[in-house]
């Protein structure tokens, strides 16, 4: 004997939503490179001074411990 359920597509949908969760793997979240203010500074072809007041000043954007990121470089080289 078969058995029959039935469901509304908003259920059949969520149903659907919740096994692709648990079966897909999850996309890696893209981590951005960052240099240090001294790589920066040899880029730049700055002084590390230069360098570490555009952090302290916020122009170059950075990770709590003082890296920069490399979209924050890029940015500002093309000034």
């Amino acid at each position: 004997m078969d058995t029959v359920i039935v469901t509304t597509e908003e259920s059949l949908e969520k149903i659907i939503e919740r096994v692709f969760d648990k079966k897909m793997p999850k996309p890696e979240p893209e981590i951005e490179r960052t240099f240090s203010v001294n790589q920066v500074a040899k880029m730049l072809k700055r002084s590390h001074k230069k360098i570490s007041d555009l952090v302290t000043g916020g122009i170059l954007k950075c990770t709590p411990d003082r890296r920069i990121y490399e979209s924050s470089v890029r940015e500002y080289s093309q000034k």
